[in-house]
């Protein structure tokens, strides 16, 4: 991966705290940061060329299952959206063990519009209204499908070569103000909110309309109408006061016809402002170039080029997450060539990718394990005195009269030595590997067994049996076969069919080994792909396959495999 055009996207590296994975999905390097989260610029963890936009919600709000309700019900909405004027939805995720609460879009290159009116200077005309094209049919499309984006502002504004996009929608629409705010306090940018919203909480198309205006006007003068702070004044002057004349005077010198079109979109009535539509035939009207001005355009070329560098570029090399406190082997990662001081191991947050290995602290023992010391002595010495006194069971005479032969002891060679099993042990002595218990089938060495394997090992535990009397005879002891529980059957879709395990939105055209999964599970649950049978290729018959699976599980038959159609697919019954 070349850092110059990595860093040509905008992004910065990552830190050694960043998740090495998020779902199904490599961070390459940090998009930016909000009050919401993260958003990392990344690629498929299978080497799929593209780039995608990964936003990662903040713990405190993902740990709330409300609010991962509310925003996997968004995140469906908002795949109905789709391109050209927003990004594409790919997909949603939630990773319990790491609290990670993901989405992912298609990555756009370019500079959104705060950044472009810092570095390349304000708007000339033809650029604003080509802006409020652009924004306008990104509103209509939100309207369509019920979304209101709440946060409308200038850092939510993409420019690319392709036109403005608007990012980062409907977020905020997951979330109520009582989940992330207290009571009293509104969630966005004050500077870009509507009236209505700061007096009663009311959002919808109108206040979108509104927040865009106020947008606009910064990308022809640098400056929102009603103030740049955060203040109470600042919110009070959008309540219940006019725009500010003399930022208000320069859109006019500007352009007369968009300072009428924009004063109409800041009124304080919802009603009386233009809707989408309005905007979108206002704009066809005046619009006289497809090109953004100098030299926005050539930044936008850069950030392009970037972007088909990375796209097709190899994953960069695995980064290992480091923790502190747990040991790792000399010369492994996180320290130095055998025989050297080890480095210091850095926390990290989120999951090891795949196949990846934990990274640990120097050998000093942390302060928690400094605490488990004294217990793990005591339990050693406990070991021991059991071991000892089944010994002296085990070899002591059989009864106080006896001064015969004893008979020898099942588990004895002929030799004399003593071949029993230790007590707590899974197989016999380890000096008689003829006698050993073979390991259960199904859990590979150096594994954890799972719960049944546990009980598979309690029931082939070798037990020393009682020694025979004086008036009777040994008679041959018969080994009981192992007792091995039976597992509940898995389906075979779950058990042939393992090879990708994210949520991305999936549909026709698409190929690769997302469709791999989709193709193998259907055929599994008894649906027909076409004669070309698991190909990789999401092509109709696949797409009819889906559809049927659909209505048979109550869910919206849209041919396409989103979240809640991976979640059916997957699902045992």
């Amino acid at each position: 991966m070349s850092d110059a055009a990595l860093s040509q996207t905008g992004a910065v590296p990552l830190r050694p705290a960043d998740p090495v994975r998020v779902g199904p999905y490599v961070p390459l390097g940090l998009l930016g940061s909000g009050g919401m989260g993260r958003v990392y610029l990344a690629r498929q963890g299978d080497g799929t060329p593209g780039l995608a936009a990964v936003k990662v919600i903040r713990p405190e709000y993902a740990e709330d299952v409300a609010f991962r309700r509310r925003f996997e019900r968004e995140a469906t909405v908002h795949a109905r959206v789709g391109a050209p004027y927003t990004p594409e939805l790919l997909g949603t995720g939630f990773e319990p063990d790491s609290e990670l609460l993901w989405m992912a879009t298609v990555y756009l290159p370019g500079l959104n519009l705060a950044e472009a009116v810092r570095a390349c200077g304000v708007l000339r005309p033809e650029g604003a209204w080509r802006l409020v094209g652009d924004l306008g049919r990104a509103l209509g499309a939100l309207a369509a499908t019920g979304i209101v984006h709440r946060d409308f502002k200038p850092s939510n504004v993409l420019l690319t070569r392709q036109g403005a996009h608007l990012v980062d929608f409907g977020i905020a629409q997951a979330v109520d103000a009582s989940t992330i705010t207290m009571t009293g306090n509104r969630v966005g940018t004050p500077a870009y909110m509507s009236p209505e919203y700061l007096r009663d909480g009311r959002c919808d198309s109108a206040s979108d309309v509104f927040c865009f205006a106020s947008t606009v006007v910064h990308a022809v003068t640098g400056h929102a109408p009603f103030g740049d702070g955060t203040g109470v004044d600042v919110l009070h002057r959008i309540a219940s006061e006019e725009p500010n004349a003399e930022v208000m005077a320069e859109v006019q010198t500007a352009d007369p016809a968009l300072a009428a079109l924009l004063t109409a979109c800041l009124s304080k009535e919802p009603a009386l402002r233009p809707s989408p539509q309005d905007l979108v035939g206002a704009a066809s009207s005046r619009l006289r170039s497809a090109s953004w001005q100098e030299p926005l355009g050539s930044r936008i070329l850069a950030r392009q080029q970037a972007y088909e560098v990375l796209r097709d570029s190899p994953l960069p090399p695995r980064r290992v997450p480091r923790a502190v406190g747990r040991p790792a082997a000399a010369g492994g990662p996180g320290f130095g060539p055998p025989g050297s001081a080890p480095r210091p191991a850095v926390s990290a947050a989120g999951p090891p990718a795949a196949g990846s290995t934990p990274v640990a602290a120097p050998a000093a023992a942390p302060p928690a394990r400094r605490r488990l010391m004294p217990y793990a002595a005591l339990a050693a010495v406990l070991t021991v005195c059991a071991v000892a006194l089944t010994v002296f069971l085990a070899t002591r005479p059989s009864s106080a009269g006896d001064t015969g032969s004893a008979a020898p002891r099942a588990g004895a060679s002929r030799d004399g030595a003593d071949r029993t099993a230790l007590p707590g042990s899974n197989r016999p002595d380890s000096s008689s590997p003829s006698q050993q218990v073979p390991e259960s089938e199904g859990t590979p060495t150096g594994t954890s067994p799972s719960p049944s394997d546990h009980e598979a090992e309690t029931d082939t535990r070798t037990t020393t049996p009682a020694p025979p009397s004086r008036t009777t005879q040994p008679r041959p002891t018969a080994t009981e076969p192992p007792k091995t529980p039976t597992a509940p059957a898995r389906p075979p879709w779950l058990t042939d069919c393992t090879s990708y395990s994210g949520t991305e939105l999936t549909r026709r055209g698409d190929h690769g080994q997302r469709v791999v999964q989709v193709q193998c599970m259907l055929t599994k649950r008894g649906y027909d792909v076409g004669g070309e049978g698991v190909d990789g290729q999401f092509g109709k018959d696949t797409a009819t396959a889906v559809r049927g699976f659909q209505r048979a599980k109550g869910l919206d038959p849209d041919g396409k495999v989103g979240p809640r159609t991976w979640a059916a697919l997957r699902a045992s019954t």
